[in-house]
This record gives C-alpha cells, sequence and structure tokens, in this order.
C-alpha cells in the first residue's frame, strides 16, 4: 500500500509558487520500508522523496516528528496523508487553493474508499460496501456543515489534512506522546486549536483514497475500531468531566436497542446495516470500558502492507 501512495505523489500536480517535499516517516524499531523509498527517490513528477526514522513507537512520535521535520527544513505548511491511502492528482493543488483561500490554520478534506481489491468473499465485499456508504455519508455531511473557514461539528483528522507549521513550534500544540497507542491524538489536536481561538476549515473538493485490505474488512475489526475510538473520546471527555462516566449507564438500553433494530433489519436491508452493529456495539463497549478506567490500545498493533 505504502508504494501505492508513493506513486500517486509522483502523478500528482505540483502548485504554482510552492516548494513541495515529499517525506515517508516510518514509525519502527527497524528499517522496514526504506528501501521501498529508495526506489522512488525522485518522483515522475520532480519532486523529491525522503525517508526517516521514528524508532520511538506510538503514532503521535511519528506525526511529530514530521512536523518537526518540515519545521527544520523551514516550511510553512504540513500535509498528511496516511500510508493506506494515495491522493488524486489535483489533491495538493486543490488543497493548497483552499489554504490560500481561507483564514484557517487547520484544515482537513474528505476520505473516499478506494474501489474493493479482487478476491473478496461474499461477507467482505458486503463489508466493504457498508464502509463506502458510511465514507459517502461523512463527506456529504462535512461538505453541508463546513467551509474553508468553519468546522462546526466535523473534527479534521490526518488521513486527508493540512496545518501552518507554525501550530507547532510556535504556539505549542503537539500530538499527545501521552496517547502512544490510543489513537485519538489527531482529534485532539484539533479540538485544542479551536480551543486556542485558530480557524479550522475544510476542503471539499481535495480528495484522498483509502484502500481497505482483507484483514479490516470482518466485524470483529470493525467492532474493535469502533471500541477503540469510543473508549478514547469518551475517556478525554471523563477527564474534562468525571460525572460523564455515569451517563453511559442511560445510554445502555438505548443503544441495546438499536443494535437489535439493526440486527432484525439486516435482511430486509440486504446487509446494509451490517457495519452500524459492528459499530454500533463497538461504540457501547468502548464507552463502558472508558467509565471503568480501561485505556484503547488501538496502534499498538497494525494491519495491512
Amino acid at each position: 500500500m505504502l508504494e501505492r501512495l508513493i506513486l500517486s505523489w509522483g502523478q500528482m500536480d505540483v502548485p504554482d509558487n510552492a516548494t513541495v517535499r515529499c517525506l515517508i516517516v516510518e514509525n519502527d524499531d527497524t528499517a522496514l520500508s526504506e528501501q521501498i523509498v529508495l526506489k522512488h527517490k525522485l518522483l515522475a513528477n520532480g519532486l523529491a522523496l525522503d525517508y526517516v526514522l521514528e524508532t520511538e513507537l506510538g503514532i503521535p512520535f511519528g506525526r511529530n516528528r514530521a512536523a518537526k521535520e518540515a519545521i527544520a527544513a523551514g516550511h510553512d505548511l504540513l500535509a498528511f496523508v496516511d500510508d493506506d491511502e494515495y491522493v488524486a492528482q489535483d489533491w495538493l493543488v486543490r488543497l493548497l487553493d483552499g489554504y490560500r483561500n481561507s483564514h484557517a490554520v487547520l484544515l482537513g478534506a474528505p476520505l473516499r474508499c478506494a474501489p474493493a481489491q479482487d478476491g473478496l468473499t461474499s461477507m467482505q465485499r458486503l463489508m466493504h460496501r457498508n464502509i463506502k456508504q458510511r465514507y459517502d455519508q461523512k463527506e456529504a455531511r462535512a461538505a453541508k456543515l463546513a467551509s474553508l473557514n468553519e468546522t462546526p461539528r466535523v473534527t479534521v483528522v490526518t488521513n486527508n489534512w493540512l496545518a501552518e507549521t507554525r501550530l507547532f513550534d510556535k504556539d505549542g500544540i503537539w500530538f499527545d506522546e501521552n496517547m502512544r497507542f490510543t489513537g485519538g491524538t489527531d482529534s485532539k489536536l484539533c479540538a485544542e486549536v479551536k480551543a486556542a481561538g485558530f480557524k479550522v476549515g475544510w476542503v471539499a473538493d481535495a480528495h484522498v483514497y483509502e484502500i481497505i485490505p482483507e484483514d479490516r474488512l470482518s466485524f470483529g475489526y470493525q467492532f474493535a475500531r469502533a471500541r477503540d475510538q469510543s473508549n478514547t473520546h469518551f475517556a478525554r471527555r471523563i477527564e474534562r468531566q468525571p460525572f460523564a462516566r455515569y451517563s453511559v449507564i442511560l445510554r445502555v438500553p438505548i443503544k441495546l436497542i438499536e443494535i437489535t433494530v439493526l440486527t432484525i433489519a439486516l435482511p430486509l436491508t440486504k446487509g446494509r446495516t451490517l457495519l452500524k452493529i459492528a459499530r454500533s456495539s463497538g461504540w457501547l463497549v468502548g464507552r463502558i470500558g472508558a467509565s471503568f478506567g480501561r485505556q484503547s490500545s488501538l496502534y499498538r498493533t497494525t494491519t495491512g502492507s
């Protein structure tokens, strides 16, 4: 998947009046991906591709390393995509145009689901259709609610993300390294940027595409992902409002009814509620776990290749 991302960088249009550097930050104790990067030191569109190894394990360490590299190189802006994605040809041009036409210092953009891979089982194809439907709904919701200068009820995360580097070195807003494996450091950073009074925007036409590998197309994986995301989100809320932990008591019967209805509807919807069942169940278990002090370990292990 990493090579697919690198190739898409080489095919993308380069914005005018911008110096662009592509960087792979590998977060591991050994350099497993360096040889892939070395094959593409100069991309087809003339951009240089660099590589660094961040051996302090945990996704916020990798993200902060990218920020430190951008700052050290004198760059004003930092863009993120994940290694299981690839970018549209006009992605960077549209993302930068959005920034230049806004007052925002942090901007997000849509994540789309890449076409399904060949050789999937019928259950995997069904889950892929469910995920695509969810991504399409999220994109439509963000397009309706957000603008270049406002993102009410929309969280900007690093799967498609652009920020001024001054947020890090001048304003001291970094990805929280205490959340080493929990996930959610990008949504926390977004909340901190908003709380500091900065504009956060949305670029509706700068698209990236996520490749969903087979091992993520299971009910169990989607349940666990929703559980850990819910756990991290609710744990942050409990830190701010300790009595919030008791609110889950009221939500349990409501959520159980919802899960039951979704399960009954499964054959009637031809499987379109499958992902909702997995995510609603994970949401509930994650909330209950956070109420009892359980901490997510979403990024302790990785999937895909």
